[in-house]
């Protein structure tokens, strides 16, 4: 397949020459740096772990700077050492050939780097590496990381679900930057990274009046049923409430209650008219596959999903294989229990029961190091 230089020169009539580009001055500050740079313009192209690379690299090589580079639409990368958006191409363009390399998605960056011939670490998923690469340039200098995509062929497309860019693991990209930089390799190997791992929840189990303030809290009464110290998180927070028993009227009278999760194997019918009649948002959850059928008849009016902690832990079971010890566990989520904030189900539960990983997988990343 042909690469898309080829193609537009093919069109037009025209041969593919030497790019030139005159960078007008940027004041940067920063020396060894490296730039790089991430877009949701286009969904399949756009990284969620370029957070993950630099922590990578930095335990490596401190010394080195990240700087972000783009127009200042971009989403920010959260431990990159400065944001800069520029307000043209040759603004761009002087960062980054006084870079130590470029690092990012195929984008224009890229493109900009191989004409100046700096190292480029850059990552395809929806189209083939070989025909949107960095053309000029050495090759030697150009290290582009094509995802696995489940075998699969590039979608082409602007939207994917799941995205086939996060198939590439961060390790891959940071020992990428090690190499290029004389660096020794990093030890971690991502294990498991879950669908939902970049969410940001905060999950209150109400054994004592937390402190909290988000957009984005989940009650948990399914683990702990305590209204009293639940009702001063309903003043400055957006709460979403899951629970497997009926709710009291203090509670439901509540502002900003995003949604009612009810969790049951029969459920109340009392419970369900108040919440429809407060006009909240309610969703029910079966968590008994006999009484289903009856569920659904009886509440037809409502969409009833079937959950099931011991077939969602065997099927869990089934994506990833523990080590028998040293394991780790990252993820974007917390749970607030016993005083303390922890970063899964599974440490907040005293990391006692391994079925805990297995029930909250998709929000985890699982790694050794």
């Amino acid at each position: 397949m042909s690469h898309l230089v080829e193609v537009y020169a093919k069109d037009l009539g025209v041969k593919i020459g030497e790019p030139y580009l005159k960078p007008h001055f940027f004041p940067i500050l920063d020396d060894n740096y490296i730039t790089i740079h991430n877009d949701n313009k286009v969904q399949s192209k756009e990284y969620d772990y370029w957070e993950e690379v630099i922590v990578l690299v930095k335990k490596q090589a401190p010394e080195i700077n990240f700087i972000q580079i783009g127009s200042g639409k971009e989403p920010r990368i959260k431990n990159a050492t400065k944001f800069v958006p520029t307000f043209n191409i040759k603004q761009s363009a002087y960062i980054i050939k006084n870079a130590l390399m470029h690092v990012g998605i195929d984008s224009l960056p890229v493109h900009i780097a191989s004409s100046f011939n700096k190292p480029i670490v850059a990552i395809y998923a929806h189209t083939y590496s070989s025909t949107c690469g960095p053309v000029w340039g050495h090759k030697k200098n150009h290290k582009l990381i094509e995802s696995h995509r489940n075998k699969e062929k590039p979608s082409y497309s602007l939207k994917e679900n799941p995205k086939k860019i996060n198939l590439i693991k961060p390790e891959e990209i940071a020992n990428a930057i090690l190499k290029k930089l004389g660096k020794n390799k990093s030890s971690h190997k991502t294990l498991y990274v879950g669908d939902k791992f970049k969410e940001k929840l905060i999950h209150v189990i109400p054994d004592n009046k937390y402190q909290v303030s988000s957009k984005n809290v989940i009650l948990r009464f399914d683990f702990l049923h305590n209204e009293e110290n639940s009702i001063h998180l309903f003043r400055n927070n957006n709460v979403s409430i899951i629970t497997n028993k009926p709710l009291g009227d203090e509670i439901l009278n509540q502002k900003n209650i995003n949604s009612v999760n009810y969790f049951s194997d029969r459920f109340d019918e009392d419970f369900i008219k108040k919440v429809k009649n407060k006009g909240l948002s309610l969703r029910l959850f079966c968590t008994s596959k006999e009484n289903l059928n009856e569920e659904r008849y009886k509440f037809f009016d409502y969409q009833i999903a079937l959950i099931e902690d011991a077939e969602k832990i065997e099927s869990n079971k089934k994506q990833i294989k523990l080590p028998k010890k040293n394991f780790k566990i990252r993820s974007y989520s917390i749970y607030m229990k016993n005083g303390e904030a922890y970063h899964s189900l599974f440490e907040a539960n005293g990391k006692e029961n391994l079925d805990d990983i297995f029930i909250d997988l998709e929000k985890l990343m699982i790694y050794t190091d």
